[in-house]
């Protein structure tokens, strides 16, 4: 599966177009835009990414418009490498890298998306001992590099379990919308 996936350039543009939104459809002429590429290339990887099930495709008139498929195994973990890959991500686990202590980080759907449904939501969670001091350090620069305010919540192993147990709303937003993990396995904490 995976040499189908990531054997041409082309089909990474594609892929990273369509992770970067996942709510994004596109026909076959927008992508040679996007993209720069030639028709044909953009086409057969279109099929290829479609026939391993990452994309599907409906016709609207007379094009070909293809979207990610949401029921595909491998969407979340793509996402997750992906993001991880960009440079953005490349920032944020550089300077992340830096810290002691830290298990977990939790990229939220707020970030993801660019907006805030709710007062407390936050674009990142630390689980771990780290030092808030230097996390907060490393924050400030990391808003300098991206150019943006980041807003974050950092919380031990211990009280990532009780606030699971007692359904805070706060974890549960996080848990339950889109995330990317940055770094770790949440399925250590659960």
């Amino acid at each position: 599966m995976l040499k189908k996936i990531f054997i041409s350039k082309v089909r990474i543009s594609i892929l990273d177009v369509f992770l970067s939104n996942l709510d994004s459809s596109h026909h076959v002429r927008e992508l040679v835009r996007i993209l720069d590429e030639e028709i044909n290339a953009v086409r057969r990887e279109l099929m290829n990414l479609e026939s391993a099930g990452l994309l599907k495709c409906r016709k609207e008139g007379n094009k070909s418009v293809y979207r990610i498929n949401r029921e595909s195994p491998y969407i979340w973990e793509l996402r997750s490498i992906f993001f991880k890959e960009s440079p953005t991500g490349q920032a944020i686990l550089d300077v992340t890298k830096k810290i002691e202590g830290i298990d977990l980080i939790i990229l939220t759907d707020s970030f993801i998306k660019k907006k805030y449904q709710n007062p407390t939501d936050v674009d990142f969670l630390f689980i771990g001992t780290m030092r808030i001091k230097d996390l907060s350090t490393i924050i400030s620069q990391l808003e300098k590099e991206l150019g943006k305010e980041i807003r974050f919540s950092a919380i031990t192993k211990e009280d990532f379990e009780f606030a699971r147990k007692k359904k805070e709303p706060f974890l549960m937003n996080i848990l339950e919308n889109d995330k990317i993990i940055l770094f770790g396995q949440l399925s250590d904490l659960l």
